[in-house]
């Protein structure tokens, strides 16, 4: 990872373990699945871990789609074991997604992040 890079993880990182434990979210793929479908829960993120399944990411983004919901959609730069491990689990974590962020600024950092590797995909 570059220099750059490292410092974005270790501030999602920073930021996520803020919102869990002072925000709301919905841990695991079914869990962020029923939140994206439920009209009372305004999820604002879903974040995913590199290692997520495809399909998984394709449900998530076709259920935004017809919601007509504005979602950031961020991939966790490590596995979803090191997702978990984050989130301070004791086990592996594939998505997740966050309702309300509490005190983390984490909407901005990812917001960010994702418009920064659309530019650089876009360069490409």
């Amino acid at each position: 990872m570059r220099k750059r890079e490292s410092e974005e993880f270790s501030d999602v990182k920073r930021e996520l373990q803020k919102v869990i434990s002072s925000g709301k979210g919905r841990i695991g793929s079914k869990e962020v699945l029923k939140a994206l479908r439920e009209s009372e829960n305004r999820v604002k993120a879903v974040i995913y871990a590199s290692n997520c399944p495809e399909w998984i990411k394709d449900e998530f983004k076709e259920i935004a789609k017809k919601e007509n919901n504005n979602i950031i959609f961020y991939e966790y730069p490590a596995n979803s074991l090191e997702l978990g491990l984050t989130c301070r689990k004791p086990h592996s974590i594939a998505s997740l997604c966050i309702i309300d962020t509490g005190e983390s600024e984490i909407l901005r950092l990812l917001s960010y992040s994702v418009q920064s590797k659309e530019t650089k995909n876009a360069g490409d």
